[in-house]
């Protein structure tokens, strides 16, 4: 699976792009920046509290509910269409049509239609606005703020990226253990000399584990843990002892490659890696998800991650988006000479 480019009515690519490539995101840097990257699309009836990169379409929720970590992407950047939604700050960059949603801090840039919203920063709208309130002014062209969170959306494949950490990461040696007592699972970390600790679960182990009704964790000093399964489809409803579920939720990747669909029943920990899956949560999520799809039923709280992640080499940006750059530069060229 390839990340798609932005599809952009043609006045805005062309006047909009830079032809300068915006500097890529390694895996590191995409934990620390973003709560989540969903490749599909978004059905939310929730909060997601931190930055989010969609490239699908997203219907409902609320984002950036807290300060975000620095970056050069806007609070919320979807390819597709975006409705019934609400963005409270950090702004936002659309590639399709806005739809009966508001946002309520930072610039907006919409690179198709808008319908029926708000817009209480800067607004810059490509196509035809019917019952737009610009509160925060309407903007011919986009500002200095909007122009670099254009530049910066395309300029990473997030899909090979990731997949390419999650591949990556399946390969390490397995340096620790889970117990099984009655109904609790217990995770001892065992880290190496980086500070790395990773958990390679069999299908066997990991049916026995994810069944559990309370997780356990002692992490023994790791500052990046693993947590490693190929079951296809994930089901985990454990009670997070302790208040586990955000004390381990900066260091802790559950690592889930080969998963099709993940369904959370009850508060979680730790950040979600399932690139190909369809993600399901009826309750709090304490740290980040980067799945292919997600129904939100529950809250999910940003945790930039703080470990370590072997970084694989990134990958150039996707060859029309630098097609669409190119033809920026030439339609301006043409516009000076005019």
């Amino acid at each position: 699976m390839l990340m798609r480019a932005f599809v952009l009515p043609a006045i805005a690519a062309t006047a909009f792009f830079s032809a300068s490539a915006h500097a890529a995101l390694d895996a590191n840097q995409t934990f620390q920046q973003f709560n989540a990257v969903v490749f599909g699309n978004i059905d939310s009836t929730s909060h997601l509290h931190g930055r989010a990169w969609v490239g699908g379409n997203v219907n409902g929720g609320e984002y950036v509910h807290r300060p975000l970590p620095s970056s050069d992407y806007a609070g919320l950047t979807v390819q597709g269409n975006i409705n019934n939604a609400r963005v409270l700050a950090q702004g936002a960059v659309i590639g399709g049509n806005l739809n009966n949603s508001s946002v309520n801090g930072g610039s907006t840039a919409v690179l198709g239609n808008a319908n029926n919203g708000h817009l209480n920063g800067p607004g810059y709208v490509a196509g035809v606005t019917t019952g737009i309130n610009f509160n925060g002014g309407k903007l011919d062209a986009p500002n200095a703020q909007l122009q670099t969170n254009l530049d910066a959306a395309s300029s990473t494949n997030f899909y090979d990226v990731l997949s390419s950490t999650s591949y990556n990461l399946s390969q390490l040696d397995n340096t620790s253990s889970v117990s099984l007592n009655g109904n609790k699972a217990t995770f001892t970390a065992v880290a190496d000399s980086t500070g790395l600790a990773v958990f390679n679960l069999s299908d066997i182990d990991a049916l026995s584990i994810f069944g559990a009704g309370e997780f356990d964790f002692i992490l023994n000093g790791a500052s990046t843990v693993i947590i490693n399964s190929s079951l296809t489809d994930i089901d985990i409803s454990a009670n997070f002892l302790g208040g586990s579920a955000q004390r381990i939720a900066s260091q802790v990747i559950w690592n889930f490659y080969n998963a099709e669909t993940v369904d959370l029943g009850r508060q979680f920990g730790g950040s979600i890696l399932a690139v190909d899956a369809h993600l399901t949560n009826w309750a709090d999520i304490e740290g980040n998800v980067y799945v292919q799809n997600l129904t939100q039923r529950g809250q999910i709280h940003q945790f930039g991650f703080t470990g370590d992640i072997p970084v694989v080499a990134v990958p150039e940006p996707s060859t029309y988006a630098m097609f669409l750059a190119g033809l920026g530069l030439l339609a301006f060229g043409a516009r000076r000479r005019v």
